[in-house]
């Protein structure tokens, strides 16, 4: 019969998170060398299996949590830097147009009132166009930054995705070996049951068959005991007859 279980389910649902910590699906072999080499305590397997049962459900609650939090940490921080790009690119553009039509207005203004040259409205513009295309190459290599960080952000949320995805195909494939260690052990208890009840048989037929056996050494010893009374009546008849002849032996000779 498997033997009673001395290991506390909290026990076992604490190895089965130190498990997971180092990258060890917890299963009833994992579990059995864990303790094994802890403390050296056992249980059944049936003990293991039911705390394994137990922490699966709390494993996959604690997987949903930690990937509906991520989704509520990145999405708000992807919609606002989307957001927040357009608004300054928007801005930006909207300033560089306002300066452009000031300046095509200064341009049109001095040449009617004859201040300015015609050069000096083309270097104003050119100054302008620099400035408008600084900025946009800076606005450029922010767009690019924020880019590459929501590239990073999305290569991370993807990781944790497929990791999600792994641990879950790992949680089906230990279910499944589960049941099949469910369905084994079953078979054993049903074969030690069985084995149990012919242990009990031959325990009834070997204590019949000492009974017997000491029934009939008794009996032995009785009749052998009778045999020689009955040959040391004889020995001592036959001896008595003997002597009787010998004195009547003597008795003659006289």
């Amino acid at each position: 019969m498997a033997r009673k279980a001395n290991i506390a389910r909290e026990e076992i649902h604490q190895a089965c998170w130190e498990l997971i910590e180092k990258n060890s699906f917890p299963n009833i072999p994992r579990l059995t060398e864990y303790f094994l080499q802890k403390d050296g305590r056992r249980c059944s397997n049936t003990t293991f299996l039911n705390a394994i049962t137990d922490w699966e459900e709390a494993y996959k609650e604690q997987q949903q949590h930690e990937l509906s939090e991520l989704n509520d940490v990145l999405l708000p921080v992807f919609k606002r830097f989307s957001r927040e790009v357009t608004q300054n690119l928007g801005k930006l553009l909207d300033e560089k147009s306002s300066e452009i039509e000031q300046h095509q207005k200064l341009k049109q203004e001095a040449t009617r009132s004859g201040y300015m040259s015609l050069s000096s409205a083309l270097i104003e513009l050119q100054t302008a166009y620099d400035s408008l295309m600084s900025e946009h190459k800076k606005v450029g290599d922010e767009a690019e930054t924020f880019k590459q960080k929501f590239a990073f952000s999305e290569q991370r949320y993807q990781e944790v995705i497929a990791q999600n995805s792994v641990l879950t195909s790992q949680i089906k494939q230990e279910e499944k070996d589960n049941a099949e260690l469910r369905i084994n052990l079953a078979q054993k208890e049903v074969d030690l049951a069985k084995q149990d009840n012919q242990i009990a048989k031959l325990t009834e037929e070997n204590a019949k068959l000492a009974a017997f056996l000491e029934e009939n050494q008794q009996n032995k010893i009785k009749n052998d005991a009778k045999k020689w009374q009955e040959m040391t009546k004889k020995l001592d008849a036959l001896t008595s007859s003997v002597k009787t002849m010998q004195r009547k032996d003597r008795g003659t000779k006289q």
